[in-house]
């Protein structure tokens, strides 16, 4: 609609202009215009607009003087309305191709086979690495490599043994899988010449699955610290360590006591053999 109403507005100001002057498009001076402002108003050159009205750039334009602005041979036919009907004609010959879903089978459903994983039955993974700890905080920075020939022992709850490792520098951390929902000590021994940076026997709860990442901190000239877990228990019915430095320091204790009672008999006698003269 909208381009049908300026199609009018253009074919009836160019109707009008062929009429006053034998089917030329003229154009009717009005206050203020000049031949450029004209040109350009009807995007035709100047030189057009001044060679067709025989003028020159510098010439003074009355009010109400008419100028040819396109000879009637230059013309296009463009300038005819369009039908308001053209556009919606063009949509309705536009075919629409569709298919008809009639008579054809659905289409098949077919279930996908996607086991269904139950959390209780995800064994835990327990990863474990020894690291050179810089700064003895026991945890691992960057910069702080992984440490190779470190052992490692791994123990059940019943203090089986379920796994030992020792350590290369470059495949760690090691991860242990298919383990038990249980409860675990790990164990950690230092290379030669580094002591741990913290406890080397710890104890893990994998009760609940998942994954648990261990990691010792070790640093060279280090005494190697030992965990509580580490230290032997003697049970209360255990006889008593008798070792060769103990048996000596009773021997000895032994020896004065004798040499103590053969001074005073020694001393008495003397005492009485000097009473007797």
């Amino acid at each position: 609609m909208r381009r049908l109403c300026i199609a009018l507005i253009w074919l009836a100001a160019i109707m009008t202009a062929r009429a006053q002057n034998g089917g030329d498009l003229v154009h009717t001076v009005d206050a203020g215009e000049t031949l450029i402002t004209i040109a350009k108003a009807y995007g035709v050159s100047l030189e057009q607009l001044l060679t067709l009205n025989a003028l020159d750039i510098d010439a003074i334009l009355p009010i109400g003087r008419q100028l040819i602005v396109i000879p009637e041979e230059d013309l296009v036919d463009e300038a005819e309305p369009a039908d308001e009907n053209t556009e919606a004609d063009e949509a309705a010959n536009v075919e629409i191709s569709t298919t008809s879903v009639d008579g054809l089978a659905p289409a098949p459903v077919v279930a996908a086979a996607a086991p269904v994983m139950d959390p209780a039955d995800i064994s835990p993974r327990l990863c474990f690495a020894v690291f050179a700890d810089a700064n003895q905080n026991g945890m691992r920075e960057p910069g702080e490599d992984y440490l190779g020939d470190a052992a490692i022992l791994l123990l059940d709850e019943t203090d089986v043994e379920v796994a030992q490792y020792r350590t290369d520098g470059h495949s760690e951390p090691h991860c242990q899988r298919d383990l038990l929902r249980q409860n675990y000590r790990i164990r950690a021994v230092a290379p030669e010449g580094f002591g741990l940076t913290s406890a080397g026997d710890l104890g893990l709860d994998l009760r609940d699955g998942g994954d648990v990442q261990v990691e010792f901190g070790a640093k060279p000239g280090l005494r190697p610290a030992v965990g509580p877990l580490l230290q032997p228990v003697a049970p209360d019915d255990a006889p008593p360590d008798i070792s060769e430095p103990s048996i000596l320091r009773e021997l000895s204790g032994l020896f004065v006591l004798i040499l103590a009672g053969l001074v005073l008999v020694s001393g008495t006698v003397v005492s009485i053999f000097l009473r007797t003269r």
